[in-house]
């Protein structure tokens, strides 16, 4: 099994690696431009100074007419030492460089680094010493009132006095502290943004985590407004989504049971009923259990519309249909199977026209409606069912006597403009619309005790009427 590295120590050991590199690299590149810029500052201060000594020498020439004594007088500065009672005379060369003097024709007159000088000269048969004239071109030129009387070569720079090692010790010790300084102000800067990208992802980890081991948090708390904080809010609206299917999911369960136990309910009583000799085993009594196998055989096609319908693609087979003979037909069905059934008291208009609506699900309303209300209605209890036309629609109302819902308990669901459908009982009841869209649920409003759904009106065609 690999080992597993913490992305906490991937980011510290990356940080520090760049943060190290990027300071280092700086180090290096500040010491060297530091170096090389007091090179160069060195060798223009002494070219300027050679080009100064250069004028000096070219007014002693002027003045004296000749070069001798121009080391004592001007090439050299004469120091005194004294030590007690004695006292040490010397002099010094004014460079710090090495250096030569020549005349205009190349004889040597004066140097202060033989060893430098026999470098690039040439001595005669007679032990005279000359520059040659590549190098006399090079050097700096002495006029006299217009006229070239001598040369002087200036060396290069060497290694740098102590002055100037002083110097640059001193910038690399001040480079090396602010690089310190940089690199614990990035570390600490680093580690609050190693800590800020963490966070939420440990909590994202953590909920995820629990969302795989079945429970489902409130939320995830993103303070940050960058890519976490939207990765925080995604992932709070796939919760939110999770929960949403989760109690789909349950209620579509509890839809699917009560749907299946209805018609089983129906076949069984009124099979009882005739096998204890109340009913007779006549074309009348067996012609509703034939419809309600039917039914049960349409209920099991709906598992597969109800997935339909949560997917968006449910579609509707709508027909004209007598409202009032079919549901003549579901609550003669559905009070028939029943033995305690309370009383049942209709009120549907002969004159009502058809409407265009889908005859299997329109049932499926019917027969919940009236399963409630005798369910929950005693014995000797009233279950009204109205049908009327009110401003060119079609009313359907379902009303008992009974204990009622509460209000709290009472969940209701809409996805469209044909109206609420219920389709479960009791505690649990929850109303349904089935438009022939079916591309969403919604919330509605419903009363405690009064059950409706509502069809639009199928129009003036007369042979709908």
């Amino acid at each position: 099994m690999r080992r597993q590295i913490p992305l906490a120590a991937k980011l510290g050991v990356s940080f520090i690696l760049v943060i190290i590199l990027a300071v280092a690299l700086i180090y290096v590149l500040t010491t060297w431009s530091i170096t090389r810029q007091f090179d160069e500052y060195q060798r223009s201060s002494r070219e300027n100074y050679a080009t100064e000594v250069a004028a000096l020498l070219g007014n002693y020439r002027a003045d004296n007419g000749t070069w001798v004594g121009v080391g004592e007088m001007v090439l050299t500065q004469p120091y005194i030492v004294t030590l007690g009672d004695q006292s040490l005379e010397g002099s010094v060369s004014i460079f710090d460089v090495p250096y030569g003097l020549f005349e205009r024709d190349g004889g040597f007159i004066a140097t202060n680094d033989w060893k430098w000088m026999n470098s690039f000269v040439e001595r005669d048969e007679e032990g005279k010493i000359w520059l040659t004239q590549e190098e006399l071109a090079k050097g700096i030129p002495i006029f006299v009132d217009g006229e070239k009387e001598g040369t002087l070569i200036v060396g290069e720079v060497g290694n740098p006095g102590k002055s100037e090692s002083v110097f640059l010790a001193t910038v690399t010790q001040s480079a090396l502290i602010g690089g310190g300084i940089a690199v614990a102000l990035a570390l600490f800067l680093s580690t609050i943004l190693i800590v800020q990208i963490l966070r939420p992802l440990r909590a994202l980890s953590r909920v995820t985590e629990s969302v795989a081991e079945g429970d489902m948090p409130d939320q995830v708390t993103v303070r940050t407004h960058d890519e976490l904080g939207r990765l925080g809010d995604s992932f709070n609206h796939m919760l939110e989504s999770l929960r949403r299917s989760e109690t789909v999911r349950q209620t579509m369960t509890a839809d699917i049971a009560h749907e299946l136990r209805t018609p089983v309910t129906i076949i069984q009583g009124t099979l009882e009923a005739i096998l204890d000799g109340i009913y007779d085993a006549s074309e009348e009594t067996i012609a509703p259990i034939y419809d309600e196998t039917l039914h049960l055989g349409r209920l099991i096609d709906d598992l597969r519309d109800l997935a339909l319908a949560e997917a968006g693609e449910l579609r509707l087979e709508k027909e004209p249909v007598d409202v009032a003979e079919l549901i003549h037909q579901v609550s003669e069905t559905a009070f028939l199977s029943r033995e305690d059934a309370p009383n049942l008291h209709l009120d549907t208009p002969a004159l009502l026209p058809k409407v265009l609506l889908d005859r299997k699900r329109f049932r499926q309303v019917i027969a919940n409606l009236l399963s409630n209300a005798i369910r929950h209605t005693p014995a000797d209890g009233d279950v009204y069912i109205r049908a009327r036309r009110i401003n060119g629609e079609i009313e359907l109302s379902v009303a008992d006597t009974g204990r009622g819902i509460k209000p709290g308990d009472f969940r209701i669901c809409s996805s469209g403009s044909t109206g609420p459908i219920p389709l479960v009982d009791g505690p649990r009841a929850a109303v349904w619309d089935w438009p022939s869209s079916s591309n969403g649920w919604k919330p509605i409003t419903a009363p405690s005790k009064l059950e409706t759904t509502r069809a639009e009106e199928l129009g003036s065609s007369s042979d709908c009427r």
